[in-house]
């Protein structure tokens, strides 16, 4: 594991805009409905592939982004270029002099974070901000930076694309979709040196006193998060980076007439598909502004989509194998 700590002032504020904007892609973002000062969190997650993405967690004093106030913020980043090997762990505070003031280290990892699920850890404190793997620290923060964090904060995840190619890497459309898996979240109070936990959610259902879901974006940001892009899925919290226009993608260059078989079946309202092996799949279904209709894996070589609840149109069928993606357009009568 090596560490790599940069502390900058960021020329780029982030300022949240409407989607109006249009941005090419779309992401996911998922915030808590109150705020807490002090704690412990903790996380299983199953973090994004794919260079240019990036998937979180983190804490964050509403309004940061507001002129004239101090923000303040500590993040759990992954970085998906190198196949998702780097975290990124940061405090963001200051703003109101100037830039906001990035306190930056990235541990880089000999393995990816997002071909299995690891627990994440944050711990803040009135002395301490500190980061944790599946129970190792890899980063340990008592500089004055922390006591700067004196402000209640939400907290978040979302699953976005930057901007900077620098950063995070060039992005490559083909890679889409993908998706941050969160199987569950505890948070633990803190109360003079001692945590206690608070909450659980298991993310059967999704909570609605707990959380609620973004329509918004913000600058260097290539996605508008959209609110049916997070969502409950066999038991975990799903935020899904997509292409709105899915007919634009080429997956691996391959010509799906040597990969599966659609037959339309307006007798019994159903697409049929059959794929020319035997596997593990995953199944999505897009309308033409790039919403997800359906999703679904199956272990097998057929699978039938009823669609007599579908409005007319035309519709992208996206299947995914472990080492492959295709991209089939359907028109529904």
């Amino acid at each position: 594991m090596k560490v790599k700590k940069i502390v900058i002032g960021i020329a780029m504020m982030v300022v949240f805009i409407s989607l109006s904007a249009q941005k090419p892609f779309r992401g996911a973002e998922v915030y808590s409905n109150n705020s807490v000062l002090y704690g412990k969190f903790e996380m299983d997650m199953k973090m994004i592939k794919g260079s240019g993405m990036l998937s979180t967690f983190f804490t964050y004093k509403n309004d940061s982004y507001i002129q004239g106030v101090f923000w303040e913020e500590i993040d759990i980043e992954v970085l998906g270029k190198d196949d998702a090997t780097v975290l990124s762990t940061n405090i963001i505070t200051d703003g109101v002099s100037g830039d906001p003031i990035h306190d930056v280290e990235e541990i880089h990892f000999d393995y990816s974070l997002a071909d299995d699920f690891h627990t994440y850890t944050l711990e803040w404190t009135p002395d301490s901000v500190v980061w944790y793997i599946d129970g190792v620290v890899v980063r340990r923060e008592t500089d004055a930076v922390v006591s700067t964090l004196t402000s209640q904060q939400g907290y978040r995840f979302n699953a976005w694309i930057s901007c900077s190619a620098e950063w995070a890497g060039e992005l490559d459309p083909s890679d889409l979709p993908q998706y941050q898996y969160v199987d569950w979240i505890e948070y633990h109070s803190y109360n003079s040196g001692d945590f206690m936990l608070e909450w659980r959610d298991d993310f059967e259902t999704f909570d609605a006193s707990r959380w609620s879901k973004a329509n918004w974006t913000f600058d260097c940001n290539e996605v508008d998060f959209a609110e049916e892009n997070a969502y409950i899925e066999d038991g975990k919290l799903v935020l899904a980076i997509t292409d709105p226009d899915p007919s634009t993608a080429l997956f691996n260059n391959m010509n799906t007439s040597d990969y599966l078989e659609i037959i339309n079946n307006s007798s019994s309202m159903e697409i049929q598909v059959r794929l020319f092996e035997n596997g593990h799949y995953k199944f999505q279904l897009f309308d033409l502004q790039g919403r997800i209709i359906l999703i679904n894996e199956i272990n097998g070589e057929r699978y039938n989509i009823p669609y007599a609840d579908f409005k007319s149109g035309i519709y992208f069928l996206n299947v995914q194998s472990k080492d492959n993606s295709v991209t089939k357009k359907i028109y529904i009568e």
